[in-house]
């Protein structure tokens, strides 16, 4: 069988490498697999719980395109993000509070408004304090001065604060009234719930003669002030005890949320699609190379079984066959997906399990037609005379099928197999349009969600997405055809 197994190496190698299609496959193929393990070492542990949680994304810009969509004729407010960790700070102390005052700049060149401002805080804990405030002014481009944008205030429970995680947004509503105030004649042009319904417009806008707003492009100075009461006169330890808590916090940020955002853009909670097509695809691999290994196996072990032993072996399996080919899959993988939901709830392994339920239940259900065709083969091989004179001499069963008629199988084997991965892919993506999500960020899931919370203008959502899938299904389609000449041998090159 060693023998007959280099041969079928050999084969490959001469015959698939010869032909463009199979340069094309295996070059694909390799980089496909090159990069899912980069992906695979490069996945942080709590990405899955990550990526399904709004709060880290909430300072990210939503159903944003890339970046380079500008080139295009998109217009793209930029979005700006500074982490206050490592930021310069102006430190003010006056009786018990401590103030770390942070100056930034935010240039707007756009035809655009940005979507928004938002602070983001997270792993931030203060010992022996009293209050935590936090106070976000902007100076526009033309000089007027939009005081307390962003406010916050937390008291302290036994002398502590914890921020475990935390996005702050503005108090619209007060944001508006603030406006109004600076700016009266906005009331003529819109009320005021419509001013907080789309402060950002107002806030980086000015009034035209027309009574229309525009972006007031240019420079704005951001003020973040973050004051911090402690019980008694402030001394230099707490000083030093508030700045180290806020240089070890795990995040504090603040951010003008543009309309643009990545490589590839953002959904609609402004996670990052290029994350989710990068992180994915170790997943898509595993679906169709881990689908299409199992159910070959399965196949080949059920058909060469009964073909070759016949009577009530080959009988069972074949009924056992024709029941599974006539239960409908796509209403049996509902009905698991569903149970196996509600029995897992929020579990974190849930994701993990729903997968390898979904690929289980591939495997059960796709294994039949395979077998079918290995024991149509099988009944031809072991009709052959060398079978016989085999079995004169001694061979036992499983010696004649490990080494005369798996060895010519093994080409049709590998082209079946080459074939079902991208089936297996395709399938997963559709189970996740239809609504049966495991929760890891597969391509099929960013599908879905594009079905539910996007349209057809976010092209950005659908595309990539979309490719990404098509070529991974070609790589394996190009592999198939490039095999054919190892499965019929007329077709080989003399």
């Amino acid at each position: 069988m060693m023998d007959r197994f280099k041969a079928f190496l050999y084969a490959i190698k001469s015959e698939v490498w010869s032909q463009s299609s199979g340069k094309a496959a295996l070059t694909l193929l390799s980089f496909l697999i090159i990069l899912s393990i980069v992906s695979a070492i490069m996945l942080p542990p709590n990405f899955v719980s990550v990526w399904n949680d709004p709060k880290p994304w909430g300072i990210k810009p939503k159903d944003a395109p890339p970046q380079w969509a500008a080139f295009f004729g998109y217009s793209c407010a930029p979005h700006y993000e500074a982490d206050l960790r490592g930021f310069r700070y102006v430190l003010g102390i006056s009786g018990n509070e401590v103030s770390l005052k942070y100056t930034l700049t935010y240039n707007l060149n756009s035809k655009s408004f940005p979507q928004g401002i938002a602070i983001k805080i997270d792993g931030l804990s203060l010992v022996g304090v009293q209050s935590f405030r936090i106070v976000l002014n902007i100076t526009r481009p033309d000089g007027v001065t939009v005081p307390a944008v962003l406010t916050y205030l937390t008291t302290a429970t036994n002398g502590s604060i914890a921020i475990t995680s935390i996005v702050l947004n503005p108090d619209t509503m007060k944001l508006a009234g603030t406006l109004i105030t600076l700016y009266p004649q906005l009331l003529s042009v819109v009320n005021l719930n419509d001013i907080a319904m789309n402060y950002p417009t107002y806030l980086f806008g000015t009034l035209t003669n027309t009574s229309r707003i525009s972006p007031l492009n240019g420079l704005y100075r951001l003020e973040l002030l973050v004051i911090i009461a402690v019980p008694r006169i402030a001394t230099a330890a707490d000083v030093n005890n508030i700045v180290n808590a806020f240089r070890d916090s795990q995040d504090f940020r603040v951010a003008v949320i543009g309309t643009c955002y990545g490589v590839l853009g953002t959904d609609y909670r402004g996670r990052d699609i290029g994350l989710a097509l990068f992180f994915g695809l170790p997943i898509a691999l595993l679906i169709g190379i881990g689908t299409a290994v199992l159910t070959t196996l399965i196949g080949l072990f059920a058909g060469l079984v009964s073909g070759y032993y016949g009577g009530a072996i080959d009988e069972s399996i074949q009924r056992f066959i024709d029941v599974l080919g006539s239960i409908p899959l796509l209403p049996i993988l509902i009905l698991i997906a569903v149970a196996v939901q509600q029995a897992y709830g929020a579990n974190p392994y849930k994701p993990i399990i729903m997968l390898l339920v979904i690929l289980g239940t591939l495997v059960v259900f796709g294994w039949g037609g395979l077998a079918i065709v290995v024991r149509s083969m099988t009944l031809s091989i072991k009709s052959e005379a060398y079978i016989e004179a085999a079995k004169v001499a001694g061979a036992s069963n499983w010696w004649i099928m490990v080494k005369h008629i798996i060895p010519q199988l093994l080409p049709y084997i590998a082209a079946q197999m080459v074939y079902s991965a991208p089936s297996a892919i395709l399938t997963e993506a559709g189970l996740s349009i239809l609504g049966i999500q495991h929760g890891l960020p597969t391509w099929g899931g960013i599908l879905a969600d594009a079905r539910i919370y996007g349209n057809v203008s976010y092209w950005w959502w659908i595309f990539p997405p979309g490719i990404a899938i098509s070529v991974t299904s070609l790589t394996f389609v190009l592999l198939g055809l490039s095999l054919e000449r190892a499965v019929e041998p007329r077709l080989r090159r003399v």
